[in-house]
């Protein structure tokens, strides 16, 4: 991307011109690693700063209910992407997320598939698509990617324990849980699903309340919004 490699031509131009002034290697190397550290933090910083107006924007849209601006302001940040890695695919999911409050799931799906790993939102959507089609084999492909990107977040490892229960795969529902509740011991809900699985009992997932019904694996109740999950809970991710 541009932004590494600008960082690596301005380190590496004033690298060479400190050993031709020294003829000293490990200070010409030394000089060149900082510069390209430094370079790519100012230069990728800035594009993040882009990027979260931008999202801080998107979010207003949502909240206005003006789902088809907020898709277009995000297809306007595909610009972005040439300069810092994974712009794209961050994109894509908060663009496949909006489809999918939409009830567009196709359109959704497109984007999702194409979206970033770490967003664990648009994982869990786009497993939940999986899960309907009866596709068991990605429902939980898509969820270790899930959980893998999202190591603390409690409802992720619910909604994978979920479907390996609605799959008859009590034992390896069990498992997952444990490992959450290794990663977030203060999600009493996921502790509370985890105790009702090894006593019998069914998983009680609308304790999740609008996280979960924004999934719409069960029917959303009257008077909750689908934004009500607002997407600044997805962080931006640098690389």
């Amino acid at each position: 991307m541009l932004t590494i490699l600008i960082s690596f031509i301005v380190s590496g131009l004033i690298s060479v011109g400190v050993y031709f002034l020294s003829y000293n290697y490990f200070l010409a190397g030394l000089v060149g690693m900082l510069l390209l550290l430094g370079a790519n933090f100012v230069v990728g910083k800035r594009f993040l700063n882009k990027l979260t107006a931008l999202f801080k924007t998107v979010e207003k849209d949502m909240k206005a209910g003006r789902y088809d601006k907020a898709i277009s302001r995000l297809k306007d940040g595909y610009k972005y992407s040439k300069w810092q890695i994974f712009v794209k695919e961050q994109i894509n999911s908060q663009i496949g997320i909006i489809y999918y409050m939409k009830k567009d799931f196709k359109t959704a799906k497109e984007y999702l598939e194409k979206g970033f790993s770490k967003n664990w939102l648009g994982m869990c959507m786009l497993a939940t698509m999986y899960f309907k089609e009866k596709n068991y084999e990605k429902v939980e492909k898509v969820m270790e990617k899930a959980v893998r990107g999202a190591k603390k977040e409690g409802f992720v490892y619910s909604v994978y324990a979920y479907f390996l229960t609605e799959m008859g795969r009590k034992d390896k529902a069990i498992q997952i849980l444990q490992r959450g509740s290794n990663k977030a011991p203060l999600d009493e809900k996921l502790e509370s699903n985890l105790e009702n699985l090894k006593n019998g009992k069914k998983m009680k997932m609308q304790n999740y309340g609008a996280m979960w019904m924004q999934l719409n694996v069960d029917k959303m109740p009257q008077g909750v919004k689908p934004y009500q999950m607002l997407l600044n809970r997805q962080k931006i991710k640098r690389k």
